[in-house]
């Protein structure tokens, strides 16, 4: 066969090769973007949480590590509405890549949250709630109506527990398995026991030292319960996400960490890539 007559037939036998596997969606369900309230201060003289993290720095690193999509939230500000409106403008120019989360203070923002919170979502198509503190129950009861799942990053885990097991109808993510940066172990073994117990508590993953525990939680939690979050790009995703490689997980199990925990959460669409 000569080479112009092999050329003629490679579409033929290309048709009848079996298509690649197609991967699962990866999902960053923690990631920082935006402005903070000492945006423009001079270099190293103010808290990198509250400055500036910089979208185009986190898709850096989200491609660098194989991430599809990142849930966005602001860095530290006094109140919230003008930080969740760039964190609206970020996934309308990224709009393949970024899902927005709202922001509120539950101290500095109480009574206009609801107000807030509903045209966050309703006008600018955010999909969630972060916070840090204990939510409230105007922050609650607008999540439960609008049926968003609430991250939270709280001082302790025992008084978000009684929280959840009080608003069954609202699903919650407790951030950095209970414990950033491991600072209380102990945490985490309450965080585990808790995510065991109650059906609308989930696990997130992100910026923990001690992993063991995070070793752990594989272990003891259903997949089901457990997700992928970086705490990008100041943590970095690519640090975050070997660490789920590492636990060798099942490939089925794994993938529902990775990504298609966060997607039914979400209600997003769930297709292969």
């Amino acid at each position: 066969m000569d080479r112009r007559t092999f050329l003629q037939t490679m579409p033929a036998l290309m048709t009848g090769l079996p298509e690649p596997p197609r991967r699962s969606p990866v999902i960053d369900v923690h990631c920082h973007a935006g402005r903070g309230m000492h945006y423009g201060a001079k270099p190293d003289t103010a808290d990198p949480w509250t400055t500036f993290n910089d979208p185009r720095w986190l898709l850096e690193q989200a491609d660098a590590a194989g991430v599809d999509r990142c849930v966005i939230f602001p860095i530290t500000n006094r109140t919230y509405e003008r930080a969740n409106e760039e964190i609206a403008e970020y996934v309308r120019r990224w709009p393949e890549r970024f899902i927005g989360f709202a922001k509120h203070d539950p101290v500095t923002e109480a009574g206009r949250i609801e107000r807030l919170l509903r045209r966050e979502v309703e006008e600018f198509g955010l999909r969630g709630l972060k916070l840090h503190g204990i939510p409230t129950a105007e922050m609650l009861r607008t999540a439960a109506e609008l049926e968003l799942p609430v991250l939270v990053h709280p001082p302790r885990v025992a008084p978000l527990v009684e929280v959840a097991r009080r608003w069954p109808a609202v699903n919650f993510i407790l951030a950095h398995l209970g414990s950033f940066a491991s600072r209380d172990w102990r945490e985490h073994l309450a965080a585990i026991r808790a995510a065991r117990e109650l059906p609308n508590l989930y696990l997130e993953t992100s910026a923990v030292v001690f992993f063991p525990y995070l070793h752990r939680a594989a272990r003891e939690v259903p997949p089901e319960k457990l997700l992928f979050g970086s705490d990008g790009p100041l943590t970095d995703i690519r640090v975050e996400i070997h660490k789920i490689k590492l636990l060798q997980l099942p490939s089925s199990h794994e993938q529902l960490v990775l990504g298609l925990n966060a997607a039914r959460l979400l209600k997003l669409e769930t297709a292969s890539r």
